[in-house]
């Protein structure tokens, strides 16, 4: 039993070092700009999809909230998402990415808390649009091929 404990930990370990080594940078960087943001960077491609875009996400808890509609406010979350997106094209820590999302809530009390999403194409002249409520998945979908057009029966 110890001999598996001490296995099962070092896998994980390893796991989440390789995992999350490629992040690191750019994770650090936001600390920096934004103390106390506890950012949370994820991305790559779902497996199951092949032909999906890259895409990295980036969690940021702010004191700011990103419901409001205050002009000071929505300044304020504009400038983070666009100090995000220079950081993140200046380390690069996925090659190929496509998009980037950026997920931003504030924590009000234990259980509230108040979340907006955001997410831009790594091409040059993009921009940003909100994602859906849920900030589950982009909304962006690559162009389908034109059907065919033929009888109908």
């Amino acid at each position: 039993m110890f001999v598996l404990g001490i296995l099962a930990t070092a896998f994980l370990y390893t796991y989440w070092t390789l995992h999350l080594i490629p992040f690191m940078p750019l994770q650090e960087a936001i600390v920096r700009e934004f103390p106390g943001s506890a950012p949370r960077v994820n991305g790559g491609q779902r497996k199951m999809h092949k032909r999906t875009p890259v895409v990295l996400r980036v969690a940021i808890k702010s004191e700011t909230d990103p419901t409001s509609e205050d002009p000071a406010d929505v300044q304020a979350m504009l400038h983070l998402r666009q100090r995000v997106e220079a950081m993140t094209r200046e380390l690069q820590p996925l090659p190929g990415i496509e998009e980037l999302e950026v997920h931003v809530y504030k924590l009000l009390k234990e259980d509230q808390i108040r979340k907006r999403a955001w997410h831009i194409q790594m091409q040059p002249g993009a921009d940003w649009e909100q994602m859906s409520d849920s900030g589950a998945e982009s909304t962006v979908q690559k162009p389908r091929p034109a059907a065919t057009a033929g009888p109908t029966p």
